[in-house]
């Protein structure tokens, strides 16, 4: 498991708090905040997971 997933699934759990406190605080600033985060978490888990599939690729070519 490379560190572009376990940083995306860290800034989707904090997305995910922050969403849950913008709730709670009944805040827009923070429900932005919060699925930007979250946005931003799956895109580099995504990024990632795709790394680790090309890299798998290259070692299974040569």
């Amino acid at each position: 498991m490379n560190s572009d997933i376990i940083v995306g699934r860290l800034k989707q759990w904090k997305g995910s708090f922050r969403l849950w406190w913008a709730e709670i605080a009944d805040s827009e600033d923070e429900y932005f905040a919060g699925n930007s985060d979250w946005l931003s978490g799956i895109l580099q888990e995504d990024y990632g997971k795709e790394q680790e599939r090309v890299s798998c690729e290259k070692r299974i070519d040569h």
